[in-house]
């Protein structure tokens, strides 16, 4: 299958070159217009700040890792995507990224067995830091690239982009002498994000956030911490 594409008038975003053979992934295929609104059933899972969003104006939304992810907030006629993007780039912005499922891998061998799975040395990853990784397929086929979040010597978490990865890494243990638990568990993260970020983290959480250091993780003082 082609786009039937054809060279265009030089243009910062339609360079002028002849794509009239170019195959079309699946995936990217378009069909045109499509005026139908998102089906909300029970079939797709609601992140626990759902009704949040909706309450804060959401008025479109996708499916991304079987969750319903909020992708607007502000109309068309008030700004639309490009006032939230003025926001996220000078201001601070918070963002129900729920649908960022989190894989745990937990048991005496999780480093051994993150490791075996990984594209870099799970082993340099001390305890409460992060890694942006990379999962690849036997061809070398990019399976997911997460956010890697060590939080124990014995427990990894998975953020995942859109895709299976927990039926994957699963599928992986299956007949290797890793002797590790593999589960999606019930964290629901929430992003804080923009140049007023920090700040606004501190009038939360306490002058201790200033300190924490790129990728790191942090844990409240205890259950009963003011935030």
């Amino acid at each position: 299958m082609t786009n039937g594409a054809v060279a265009a008038p030089s243009h910062h975003n339609q360079p002028a070159v002849d794509q009239a053979d170019r195959l079309v992934p699946i995936n990217l295929r378009q069909t045109g217009p499509t005026p139908v609104e998102l089906l909300i059933s029970t079939r797709i899972r609601k992140s626990p700040y759902w009704h949040l969003s909706m309450a804060a104006g959401c008025w479109r939304a996708e499916v991304y890792n079987r969750v319903y992810h909020p992708r607007g907030y502000l109309r068309p006629a008030d700004g639309g995507a490009m006032a939230e993007y003025h926001a996220l780039v000078n201001d601070v912005t918070m963002w129900n990224v729920a649908v960022e499922r989190q894989i745990r891998v937990k048991g005496p061998d999780a480093e051994s067995f993150v490791n075996f799975v990984i594209t870099r040395d799970a082993t340099k990853i001390p305890p409460m830091r992060a890694r942006y990784v990379i999962l690849c397929n036997e061809s070398g086929g990019i399976l997911n690239d997460p956010v890697l979040l060590r939080i124990a010597d014995d427990e990894f978490w998975f953020s995942i982009s859109d895709s299976d990865l927990m039926l994957w890494l699963q599928g992986v243990k299956v007949g290797q002498p890793f002797d590790v638990e593999i589960a999606e568990i019930d964290v629901a993260p929430v992003q804080i994000q923009g140049p007023r970020s920090v700040d606004l983290m501190i009038d939360l959480v306490g002058p201790e956030l200033a300190d924490l250091r790129r990728t790191g993780c942090w844990r409240p003082p205890s259950p009963g911490a003011r935030w």
